[in-house]
């Protein structure tokens, strides 16, 4: 009984099911899923699939052209070619190499660390498409290791459980890439954090509420990070990539910042 019906649903849904669909690059070109140029979106990042051997897997979505393994494609992000030389299809706990795969595909992909979520690959030309939004955080907090020796294995975990977007990551502009501020939209983010790292990471650590209540990503001429450096109620940060982000205690102090510093523009959504 518990196969009953199962093949006939899969042949509904293969045959009813909606087809891939073109998709626009950030200059506006449609690329068609029966296009020669293959070309794939980033959309989920997953650490620790296998924890024995820490591999970090980006799950891929063909949206044009035929993948193949061993293929060497661009990111579309920053124009650095990859090799993608060992490409899977998971199904449950059992993993298959992939051969080929076409448009509406999934392909899991190990990542060495040079991929991110809303990323782009594409085989012949350097192709972006429209990223996937980060929104601002509106919970912040830190994290203390309860034993101090267990302070790298904390930043490896912080920065690893980051790139799959689980937490947020904001750091002081000459402090280096330790001891970050995490930024949430929900507390439970915390929580599912915490349980990771213990589990994961085997570090089990303590967090600690800031008063921080607003985040927002920073643009305009360099004389208003110049006039926000100069006022004791604004702290800057910068986040994972390097853009510079204001962390307020209040909302209202978003608004004096814009109506006194020239130019100044701030952003809830992380820029792409």
């Amino acid at each position: 009984m518990t196969n009953f019906g199962v093949d006939q649903l899969l042949e509904f849904i293969a045959a009813n099911a909606a087809p891939p669909s073109p998709r626009k690059d950030e200059e506006g070109n449609v690329m068609q899923p029966h296009d020669e140029q293959f070309t794939g979106f980033v959309f989920k990042i997953q650490a620790n699939m296998n924890p024995k051997h820490r591999d970090r897997i980006a799950f891929v979505r063909v949206v044009s052209g035929q993948f193949e393994r061993g293929i060497d494609a661009i990111i579309g992000r920053n124009g650095e070619t990859i090799r993608l030389s060992k490409p899977h299809s998971f199904v449950a706990q059992e993993r298959s190499i992939v051969e080929e795969a076409w448009p509406g595909d999934i392909v899991g992909l190990y990542d060495p660390g040079k991929l991110r979520i809303g990323d782009t690959l594409s085989s012949k030309k350097r192709i972006q498409y429209g990223g996937i939004p980060r929104f601002a955080p509106a919970f912040f907090g830190r994290l203390t290791p309860k034993d101090p020796l267990k302070r790298k294995a904390l930043d490896t975990g912080l920065s690893q459980l980051a790139h799959e977007g689980v937490i947020q990551l904001f750091y002081r502009p000459q402090g280096g890439q330790t001891d970050p501020v995490l930024g949430a939209v929900g507390l439970l983010q915390f929580e599912v954090l915490k349980e990771r790292l213990k589990n994961e990471y085997k570090v089990d650590a303590l967090f600690n509420t800031l008063n921080y209540n607003t985040a927002r990503w920073i643009s305009g001429p360099p004389s208003c990070l110049e006039w926000l450096k100069t006022r004791r109620d604004y702290h800057l940060y910068n986040d994972r990539n390097g853009n510079p982000v204001l962390l307020a205690e209040s909302t209202w102090t978003l608004g004096y910042a814009l109506e006194n510093a020239e130019g100044l523009e701030l952003h809830e959504i992380e820029p792409l």
